[in-house]
């Protein structure tokens, strides 16, 4: 990934389409307001500095207060809006994001450091919609410059090649900077991303640190390490930043003795006309080097926006995944995966196929999976749920074969417990729960007392991994979707709860009409099912009857 001006355009247009319609021409406006008013006050003042004291207090004083008040009531109008539409790219920047990322299959997450998806998400958003911002700030100042520097060669043009050599000067201090800076703010984007990922990691394994003293410390110093070049890289970038800044300075003060003393000698000029030059200089540094300032953040932006044009070439498949709204799932009779043939890839592991297979499963039936670790279990109740898309082969719902555009209503068939899961504090689509059903739910899977489920979210979240499973499953039957997939539910389940899930619970689902898919390790449990199927190596190696005669005498 390399960045150059050449994606300026591309990331000016990007910036446009994500503006807030209304406010675009607004600012457009108050932008020429601010920058001719500023030139209006600088000629007011060179124009009273030339006139006699009493024309200067008596004609040019009022227009110049006039002229002060616009000044700064458009640059204070220009910088609320600024703030407005700025604020509002970068909300729409990320909700245009997590949405196409809410398309993709799980797999593609997998397969990508979240450290790099993180600062995508945050920093790099941030700094491309920030420019914004920066650009809204810069168009006075190219608009004063626009008009500062041909009213410079007419008052000489002696004068305004000198200012314009020194200005290029500075441009090109500044171009060598970042050149130099351009592969350090890189290798520290990387450092940083690494940093993110051992802090994601310190999460995780909290208690892996925490028990053991020597792999504590390892990880200290391995952290260190990241930090420690981290540091000496961003006191590298500031070395080279800081001496294109003492350029600067240097070039600054031989502008104005330039002005002072080179210019009058070879041009010949009147004090009064040296003065009025000085003046539009000093006018004209402002905006000049807030432009030339700018660098800094124009390179850092067009890399922040090639990482995003990257992953939103890398979504632009799932954009034609049509997201339409969807209703409640209407019951079936069977489903059948035919031919199937899939493959689940991850950043940590080798890729994992799967089939071919053909499968059916019947409303109201109970399959167990069982198969080793790796069989492919979980890969197939991904694709039993429409959450990984097969490379071939065709799923179908009473003898309709599924399209592209038919997969979101599918899903809402489905609820899932993977053994990697997720509870959200709040209770998203299920908001309007009534109170009494909730608490019934919450008793039925045994944590009452524990937690509750309201409107407004979870109670508690802090509970052991058995109890947070089964919260999950509260969850899942508040959705009351016609097929619940659980894969290992039982694995962290004291004997108990195991015991309670397939000797009261599963009687109860089987008998309200659920069809439900569980993959599990004990065997011990298998007569409480309609049907066992065997995995190995990705395939369906054996079918075989269960027991629900025990399923019908438990209920």
């Amino acid at each position: 990934m390399t960045a150059s001006f050449k994606q300026l355009i591309p990331l000016l247009l990007f910036l446009w389409s994500h503006a807030p319609q209304r406010l675009k021409y607004l600012v457009a406006g108050l932008a020429l307001v601010a920058g001719l008013s500023r030139n209006l006050v600088m000629n007011i003042v060179n124009q009273a500095a030339a006139a006699p004291l009493d024309q200067a207090i008596s004609y040019w004083l009022p227009i110049f207060i006039l002229s002060f008040v616009v000044v700064v009531g458009s640059s204070f109008a220009y910088q609320v809006i600024t703030t407005v539409a700025t604020t509002q790219v970068i909300n729409n920047v990320r909700l245009k994001l997590i949405a196409r990322l809410l398309k993709v299959q799980p797999s593609f997450l997998d397969k990508r450091e979240h450290g790099a998806l993180y600062h995508i998400m945050t920093t790099d958003v941030s700094m491309v919609a920030g420019f914004t911002s920066t650009i809204l700030n810069l168009l006075p100042a190219f608009i004063f410059l626009a008009i500062a520097i041909p009213q410079l060669f007419s008052y000489s043009m002696i004068a305004g090649f000198f200012v314009v050599l020194v200005m290029i000067g500075g441009i090109l201090a500044y171009h060598v900077q970042q050149t130099a800076m351009a592969t350090l703010n890189a290798d520290a984007r990387a450092l940083e991303v690494a940093y993110f990922e051992r802090v994601s990691e310190m999460l995780r394994g909290f208690r892996e640190l925490r028990l053991h003293h020597d792999r504590r410390q390892s990880f200290v110093g391995d952290v260190n390490n990241v930090l420690s070049n981290l540091r000496r890289l961003l006191i590298k970038v500031t070395r080279v930043y800081e001496t294109a800044e003492s350029a600067v300075i240097g070039l600054r003060f031989l502008l104005f003795g330039g002005i002072v003393f080179l210019v009058p000698f070879m041009a010949h000029t009147e004090t009064a006309v040296t003065f009025q030059i000085l003046t539009l200089v000093l006018f004209s540094l402002t905006p000049f080097e807030q432009i030339v300032m700018s660098y800094p953040a124009v390179i850092g932006t067009i890399v922040s926006y090639v990482r995003i044009d990257d992953l939103v070439k890398d979504l632009e498949p799932f954009d034609r995944i049509p997201d339409r709204p969807v209703e409640k799932a209407s019951p079936f009779n069977k489903i059948n995966l035919r031919d199937i043939r899939a493959k689940y890839d991850s950043r940590e592991t080798s890729a994992f196929e799967l089939g071919p297979l053909d499968f059916e499963l019947k409303r109201g039936e109970v399959v167990f999976l069982v198969g080793s670790n790796g069989s492919g279990k979980t890969t197939f109740m991904n694709v039993l749920a429409g959450l990984l898309d097969p490379v071939s082969g065709t799923i179908e719902v009473d003898g309709v074969v599924l399209k592209p555009e038919d997969m979101n209503q599918y899903r809402a068939q489905f609820s899932a417990i993977f053994t990697t899961f997720h509870v959200f504090r709040q209770l998203y689509g299920l908001e309007g729960t009534p109170a009494e059903i909730a608490d019934e739910t919450v008793e039925r899977v045994r944590l009452s007392g524990i937690t509750s489920i309201r409107s407004e979210g979870i109670s508690r979240l802090d509970l052991s991994a058995g109890q947070r499973r089964r919260l999950a499953l509260a969850i899942a039957l508040l959705e009351d979707r016609n097929v619940m997939i659980l894969d290992e539910f039982v694995a962290d389940q004291d004997p108990e709860q195991r015991e309670y899930f397939f000797g009261t619970l599963l009687p109860w689902l089987k008998s309200r009409g659920k069809t439900l898919v569980i993959s599990t390790h004990d065997l011990h449990w298998l007569p409480y099912c309609d049907r066992v199927i065997t995995f190995q190596n990705g395939k369906v190696t054996e079918q075989a009857q269960g027991k629900p005669e025990r399923i019908a005498a438990a209920s």
